[in-house]
C-alpha cells in the first residue's frame, strides 16, 4: 500500500468512524444522572448551589471521600472524581459525559499509537492514523458495556478515566526510558499516585508497566537512572494500601475481604486460564471484533510491504510473553475478590486484550511479510504476497457474513435503534419532567411518575415505590426532599398532572 493509497484509506476510515459515532454522540443530549451520581454528588452540589465556591466544593469532595472510605469503598481517587458529576453544577450539564469520555478514550489511544507506531517504529502519519482509527472502531463498537464506558459518569470515572491515564502513562514510561526528563517523571509520579486510589485493574496495570520499564532499562540498556521509577511505584503502592485498608471495604466485601497468601498464589495461576477463556468468550459473543483484528493484521501487512527494512522491535518473543502476562494480570482483581464485579471490569479486560492482540499481530505481520519478501527475492512472484492478502480479505468477508447478526450488538447500532424507536425522545421527555418536579419547592415529599430502568445503552437507576430504597434516598437528598417515591405513570397523570400544569405527557405552555 503506497503512501498515496494510505492517505486515501485513512481519509475514508476517518469518515466511516465519524459516521459510526453520530448516533453514539447524539444520545449525549438525552443522557441524565441517576442513582449513584446523586449519592456521590450530594455534598459538592450543596456547596456549589449555596456558595459557587471551588473551595467549598473541594471541602464537599473531601467530606464525601471520608464518608465512603469508612462506609463503602476505599478507592479515594475515584470517589473524588465521582463527586464532580456534571449535574452537581447544572441540571443540563450531564450532556458532556459521553463527549468527554469519548475524547479521553480516542485521544489517549491516538497518543499511544502515535508514540509506538510513529516515534518508535517509523510508521508514516497516515498509516498510523489508518491503524488507530480501525482499532478504535473495534474498541468502541464491541465494548462489552456502553454504560460504564461512555454514558454513566461514575462507571466511566472509575474505569475509562483510569484506562486513559494508563495509556498516557505508557507513553511517558517509554519516553522516560530514553530521555529521563524530570517533566516526564513528574507526570508519571502524579498519575501513578492517583491510580493507587482508582480501580485495582488500572493500579495493577501501572505497576506492571513501570516494573517492565525498570527491568528493560536496567538489563538491556544498562542505565541505572531508570530505577528512579521506584519512587512513583512506591507512592502508588502507598495509595493502593490506603485504598485496600479502608474500613468501607469490609462493609462492601464482607469480613472475608483482606489479604491471603494462598488465595494470591491461586489467583496468579488462575489469571492465565481465565485470560485464555475470555478470548473464547470474545470469539463466541463478539466474533466481529476478532474479524476486525484479522483485518487489522492485513492492514499491517500491506503497510509493512512497502518498507525496506523490518521493524526495529527488540526481543519479539520476550515482548510477546510480557504483553500476555500483562493482559492476564487484569483478571487478578476479579478472581481474587471472588464476587460479582462491575460491568467496567469486563470493559477493561477487553480493551487490554485488544491492545495486546494488536501489538502481537503487528509482530506476526512483520515476521510473515519478511518471509514473503525473502521468497520474492529468491524468485517467487510478488503476486504471492497479494494472494495472501486477498485470501485474508475473503476470510474476513466470509466470517463477517456468517456473523452478521453481531452487528446488532454494535454500540452504534444499539444507539441508533434506541433513537429511531422513539425510546430516547420518550426518556428525555420523562427525565425533564422528573427534574422539574424534583426542583419544585412545593414538593417536600416528592411523588414522581415512574421511569423504566431499561434504557438501551444509557444508565438509569429508577426511583421506586419504596421510599427507603437506595435510589430514592440519594435522589431525595440530592434535591433536598424529605422523601421521594414513584407511582405508575398513568396514575400519576390522573392525580397530579393538573396541579403541575401537565397535559398528556407534555407541559402546558405558560400563560
Amino acid at each position: 500500500m503506497t503512501e498515496k493509497k494510505q492517505k486515501i484509506a485513512a481519509g475514508i476510515s476517518v469518515i466511516v468512524f465519524m459516521i459510526l459515532l453520530l448516533p453514539i454522540v447524539y444520545l449525549t443530549g438525552v443522557n441524565r444522572a441517576s442513582g449513584d451520581d446523586y449519592g456521590y454528588g450530594l455534598y459538592t452540589r450543596t456547596a456549589w448551589m449555596s456558595t459557587h465556591s471551588p473551595v467549598e466544593v473541594f471541602k464537599g469532595m473531601c467530606q464525601t471521600v471520608r464518608e465512603f472510605y469508612g462506609g463503602w469503598q476505599g478507592t479515594w481517587f475515584s470517589i473524588a472524581v465521582f463527586t464532580l458529576q456534571p449535574e452537581v453544577f447544572h441540571d443540563k450539564a450531564y450532556v458532556i459525559v459521553a463527549v468527554l469520555m469519548l475524547f479521553l478514550w480516542i485521544a489517549s489511544t491516538a497518543y499511544l499509537f502515535r508514540e509506538v507506531l510513529c516515534r518508535k517504529l517509523g510508521f508514516g502519519g497516515f498509516s498510523c492514523l489508518l491503524i488507530a482509527v480501525w482499532f478504535l472502531i473495534i474498541s468502541i463498537e464491541f465494548i462489552p458495556n456502553t454504560r460504564s464506558s461512555i454514558y454513566w459518569f461514575n462507571g466511566c470515572a472509575h474505569y475509562m478515566l483510569p484506562f486513559a491515564m494508563c495509556q498516557v502513562l505508557t507513553v511517558w514510561l517509554l519516553r522516560y526510558g530514553e530521555s529521563y526528563r524530570w517533566r516526564t517523571f513528574a507526570g508519571i509520579l502524579i498519575f501513578m499516585t492517583l491510580l493507587g486510589g482508582s480501580n485495582y485493574q488500572a493500579a495493577l496495570f501501572a505497576l506492571i508497566a513501570a516494573f517492565y520499564a525498570c527491568a528493560w532499562g536496567l538489563f538491556f540498556r544498562k542505565d541505572r537512572r531508570i530505577l528512579r521509577l521506584g519512587i512513583p511505584m512506591l507512592t502508588e503502592l502507598v495509595g493502593l494500601v490506603v485504598s485496600m485498608k479502608a474500613p468501607g471495604n469490609l462493609v462492601r466485601g464482607g469480613n472475608d475481604f483482606g489479604f491471603s497468601a494462598v488465595k494470591a498464589i491461586k489467583t496468579i495461576g488462575g489469571c492465565f486460564v481465565h485470560a485464555i477463556t475470555d478470548i473464547g468468550v470474545y470469539a463466541k459473543e463478539r466474533p466481529l471484533a476478532l474479524v476486525g483484528l484479522l483485518f487489522l493484521f492485513l492492514l499491517f501487512m500491506m503497510i509493512l510491504w512497502q518498507r525496506k527494512e523490518r521493524l526495529a522491535i527488540p526481543y519479539p518473543p520476550l515482548l510477546g510473553v510480557m504483553l500476555f502476562c500483562l493482559y492476564s494480570a487484569m483478571q487478578a482483581p476479579e478472581l481474587y475478590a471472588g464476587v460479582t464485579v462491575s460491568k467496567g471490569v469486563p470493559n477493561t479486560n477487553y480493551l487490554i486484550f485488544l491492545l495486546t492482540a494488536a501489538f502481537l499481530l503487528l509482530m506476526a505481520a512483520d515476521c510473515l511479510t519478511a518471509r514473503l519478501k525473502k521468497r520474492e527475492q529468491a524468485g517467487a512472484p510478488q503476486k504471492v504476497f497479494w494472494g495472501v492478502v486477498a485470501a485474508g480479505l475473503v476470510v474476513c468477508a466470509v466470517l463477517g457474513l456468517l456473523n452478521r447478526s453481531g452487528i446488532k450488538r454494535c454500540t452504534s447500532y444499539e444507539a441508533l435503534v434506541y433513537i429511531t424507536s422513539g425510546q430516547a425522545a420518550d426518556f428525555q421527555e420523562q427525565m425533564e419532567l422528573q427534574t422539574r418536579l424534583l426542583e419544585d419547592d412545593r414538593m417536600t415529599d416528592a411523588v414522581i411518575p415512574g421511569i423504566n430502568d431499561k434504557q438501551g445503552p444509557l444508565m438509569h437507576m429508577s426511583v421506586t415505590e419504596d421510599k427507603d430504597a437506595y435510589t430514592n434516598q440519594v435522589t431525595g437528598r440530592f434535591y433536598g426532599k424529605r422523601s421521594v417515591v414513584s407511582i405508575e405513570r398513568p396514575l400519576w397523570m390522573e392525580r397530579y398532572a393538573a396541579e403541575y400544569g401537565i397535559e398528556g405527557n407534555r407541559e402546558k405552555e405558560a400563560d
